[in-house]
């Protein structure tokens, strides 16, 4: 039986209509980004897109404490897991961009 299907009641992104920008930069060294509204609704996204600029990335899924790897230039996705948020593992000044979607 399948599960018919899915539709998603919203979506977050680095980038907002009044804030238009190429790329997020980190601004502090293991930078946590948390997947938070405007209003500070937490979002758990269940869906997630990241792409990596010129460096390569380690990024943690929060909550989790595990890592994943993005090599310049290349993207991943994640899909059917809470996250609550990201942190860069990097130092600060690296450029990756994000968009996710959550129920």
């Amino acid at each position: 039986m399948g599960i018919g299907n899915l539709y998603h009641s919203g979506m977050l992104s680095y980038c907002k209509y009044d804030d238009l920008k190429e790329w997020y930069t980190t601004t502090e060294n293991q930078e946590i980004i948390p997947f938070e509204e405007t209003d500070g609704t937490v979002r758990q996204l269940n869906s997630l897109f990241l792409e990596a600029e010129a460096t390569d990335l380690y990024i943690r899924l929060l909550p989790s404490d595990y890592c994943i790897f993005i090599p310049s230039y290349e993207s991943r996705n994640f899909d059917f897991k809470k996250i609550e948020g990201i942190q860069v593992m990097n130092n600060l000044g690296v450029k990756l961009r994000f968009t996710g979607q959550f129920f």
